[in-house]
């Protein structure tokens, strides 16, 4: 190996148990196709260790070992003007480290493309497009782009660096969350997402675990213009193809519609609600078909059958958000940020004991099909 490259843990692990005569091409090809099926569901595709070992393809000792290999191996290698610090997790697109960099001398999250997705030619080129169209965008409630690039085959993304957890984390750790905490948490990434809408961007997989909370209860949208193309085989969307992860899955996207807009991201953020305030998503199932086909055909359950603390004025919020038809739901960003920023205040409001301020006027707009 070149000692300067970055490959993901997946190019690690193969190119160890190739070098310890393991694995076979076809085995690799076969461990390959099941991640990209993952990713074809919108699913996170697991290690491609995990994989081969469940095929039966490596005994547990043999996969525990070469782990250990990739440990050991990933620290020699660099992204030029960046100092790989330590791993941070892993996706659908790739694996993201903590790293430094050198010339501003700051933390930044750079996430490495998975090496099955830069073969795709088409992919990487959009991927490379949306980040730097991503790193134009200015907003506390966006993770900001700061570089991309490739080197020596390896491509990757700097971002800014978020110290906190996952919304998703949060949720995992204590349930539902209270709703004043939600509804400004909401109400972040909603405004996140009007800013992305204004520059003709949308998310396709708004869910909390692309939702950090930072210091001070800063909500900050991640994967934004990014995660939206990982099931893409070419420039553009396949007719049947899936994005999204199901428990927050709009019903245009569980159909595999070509062209979704930013009332699919909406229609994401009203289950994500749904899920603080109530503490489970709206639907739930044994697979991914399952809950999808929830998603199109079920109604869900109101919030307040579930919680019958949650304000009344908030459960027509969220069922409008998760309407089937797009044209039932909120049609911008605009629209919902009013809703919530009105209902937040006249909580306040009476919290306080204040007067109630008047009804706000929401902001009509027309909806512009992404080009």
């Amino acid at each position: 190996m070149d000692g300067h490259s970055l490959p993901d843990d997946d190019t690690l692990f193969i190119r160890a148990a190739q070098r310890a005569g393991l694995l076979t091409e076809e085995q690799i090809a076969e461990g390959r196709g099941l991640q990209q099926k993952m990713v074809d569901l919108g699913l996170k595709p697991k290690p491609i260790s995990d994989i081969l070992q469940e095929r039966c393809y490596l005994i547990p000792e043999e996969a525990d070992q070469l782990r250990e290999t990739v440990e050991k191996v990933r620290h020699q290698f660099r992204i030029p003007g960046y100092k790989l610090l330590k791993r941070l997790g892993r996706g659908s697109m790739g694996t993201v480290y903590k790293a430094r960099q050198l010339n501003l001398d700051r933390l930044v999250a750079i996430k490495v493309l998975a090496s099955f997705l830069s073969e795709n030619t088409a992919f990487v080129k959009r991927f490379l497009k949306e980040a730097r169209v991503i790193g134009k965008l200015n907003h506390p409630n966006i993770v900001q782009g700061f570089d991309a690039g490739d080197f020596e085959g390896t491509y990757y993304f700097a971002m800014e660096y978020c110290s906190g957890p996952t919304l998703l984390a949060l949720l995992e750790r204590g349930g539902a969350i209270d709703q004043d905490r939600a509804i400004h948490i909401v109400l972040q990434v909603a405004r996140a997402l009007e800013h992305a809408f204004a520059q003709g961007l949308i998310h396709r997989d708004v869910k909390p675990d692309n939702i950090m909370i930072v210091q001070g209860g800063v909500a900050k949208l991640c994967d934004l213009g990014l995660a939206k193309d990982v099931s893409r085989r070419s420039g553009s969307t396949e007719k049947g193809a899936t994005m999204g992860t199901p428990n927050y899955i709009s019903p245009e996207q569980a159909r595999g519609d070509a062209h979704v807009d930013i009332r699919s991201d909406l229609y994401s953020l009203g289950a994500t609600l749904y899920h603080m305030v109530t503490g489970v998503p709206p639907f739930d199932g044994p697979n991914p078909t399952v809950i999808m086909v929830k998603h199109l055909n079920e109604p869900p359950m109101p919030p307040r059958v579930r919680r019958p603390e949650i304000d009344s004025r908030l459960q027509p919020i969220i069922i409008k958000m998760l309407a089937k038809n797009p044209a039932d739901r909120y049609q911008t960003p605009s629209e919902l940020v009013d809703q919530l920023d009105d209902l937040r205040t006249r909580r306040q409001a009476e919290a306080s004991g204040d007067p109630p301020p008047p009804p706000q006027q929401v902001r009509p707009r027309v909806v512009r099909r992404r080009r």
